[in-house]
């Protein structure tokens, strides 16, 4: 389900992202946990029998090889009916095969699949919010397809400008990918870390920004720069808040 200006109940304070106010307002919404919840709209479904898990991926089957390639992504955009100047959000993913993470971004804009994952948006133009980058395990010597670790020159300077620090990553393999969901490892949350110098073992959960006043949509894509049977991932949690 997809929850759209959703405030509160009047008066009542909340807290997020260390703010606290009555003036949230929810603007995405995706809940798969919930039985009744569907995908929205131009995302797929995928399920896990044994345990019954749920969850929201890529439609679009197309590469993302070349800067001009419009394929890899699939977006949601989510209209957004008030000004704010804060984004608070939350998303909670899980990888299938080969993700690369922010391996091909140098040569991609922000309209392109730079990054194997899920990218944030804002406006048209876009601009950009927050990425959650998927890795493709935390520990190999395979370096160009990891997360950014501490002190890894080499990865860091594949991170586009325009995302900056503004980005979390994280693998659900430790050391070799499998031809399965790792439904068992869920990405952004900072668990079950075989390496401890891992960014993503210190950089998770809720993200936020500060920005210029604003009243543009947010646009929520799901991208990857190869085909859904030989990379992907899903995401089972969204959440995303203004102010």
């Amino acid at each position: 389900h997809i929850t759209s200006d959703c405030p509160p109940p009047e008066e009542e304070e909340i807290t997020l992202c260390n703010i606290t106010s009555s003036d949230w307002r929810r603007v995405a919404y995706i809940n798969m946990t919930d039985p009744e919840a569907e995908c929205p709209s131009g995302l797929n479904e995928v399920s896990n029998s044994n345990t019954g898990q749920r969850a929201c991926g890529r439609s679009v089957d197309g590469a993302g090889y070349t800067v001009a390639a419009p394929g890899g992504c699939s977006s949601v955009t989510f209209p957004v009916k008030t000004i704010y100047s804060h984004v608070c959000g939350y998303a909670r993913g899980y990888q299938y095969r080969t993700m690369d993470g922010f391996w091909q971004s140098s040569r991609r804009t922000i309209n392109d699949a730079y990054v194997d994952g899920l990218s944030i948006t804002h406006g048209n133009p876009r601009k950009h919010l927050w990425t959650l980058a998927v890795g493709a395990y935390e520990v190999s010597t395979h370096l160009e397809a990891r997360c950014p670790l501490d002190l890894d020159t080499y990865n860091i300077s594949r991170i586009p400008e325009f995302v900056g620090n503004n980005y979390y990553c994280e693998a659900g393999y430790s050391s070799v990918h499998e031809d399965r969901i790792a439904w068992e490892d869920s990405l952004w949350d900072g668990q079950q870390c075989v390496s401890s110098t891992a960014q993503s073992c210190s950089r998770y959960g809720w993200f936020h920004r500060d920005i210029a006043p604003s009243q543009e949509d947010i646009e929520v894509r799901w991208c990857s720069d190869q085909g859904r049977s030989n990379e992907d991932f899903y995401t089972d949690l969204l959440e995303i808040w203004v102010l």
